[in-house]
Order: C-alpha cells, then structure tokens, then sequence
C-alpha cells in the first residue's frame, strides 16, 4: 500500500512545528477555549413575552494566557516584515518581555485556575 506521503512527495510535520510555523492570533485564538459562561435573563418584552438571555463568559487566566501570546507572536512578525522600524522592534521586545512576566506570575500565583 503506499502512502500519501510517498505519493505528493511531502515530509511528515512534528507538532511542535506546526505550533512554531502557526498563525496563533488567526488560526488558534478563540479555538480551543475554556466553554465556562453563564446566562443573564434580561426583561421580557411587554408585546410578546419574549425573553432574551445574554451570555457572559467567565474571565479566565488560560485563555488570556492564550491571546496575550498571540498577540506577542504577531507583533514579532510584524517586527520580522518591517527590520528598519526600531519602534516596532521595541514594542514586540517589550510585548514578549510583559507576556513572559505574566505567565510566570499566573503560573505562580493562579496554579489551580
């Protein structure tokens, strides 16, 4: 039997290749979030009787971990796209520096959530 890989002539990818070579800000923001929300009745309609919920999401360090280090990866490449303009060099170092200090602080403080 062969194989796709044999016929198209392509090299298998590790998933930590995947991850480094991702797009995190377009292709993983938003996905794979923790589903934790709760309802809120808002008044029924006096004409109908319709009642409306709105959905509130929890705030939740793992997803905010998540987008912090998106944003941090699409700055840097905005920086990569752009090397003569120090001042975007400068806010993706500081953007990384700031997204490594708080995951740090959340890893140390925030273990269980």
């Amino acid at each position: 039997m062969v194989s796709l890989t044999d016929i198209y002539n392509i090299k298998e990818s590790s998933f930590s290749e995947l991850k480094k070579d991702g797009d995190p800000a377009r292709g993983n923001k938003g996905k794979n979030r923790s589903k934790e929300f709760y309802f809120i009745d808002e008044p029924a309609d006096p004409e109908t009787g319709q009642v409306k919920s709105k959905v509130v999401y929890k705030r939740s360090f793992e997803n905010m971990v998540k987008d912090i280090e998106a944003e941090a990866i699409d700055m840097q490449k905005l920086s990569d796209e752009h090397p003569d303009d120090m001042v975007l060099h400068n806010l993706a170092e500081e953007l990384k520096e700031m997204f490594n200090t708080f995951r740090t602080h959340v890893r140390k403080n925030y273990r269980d959530e």
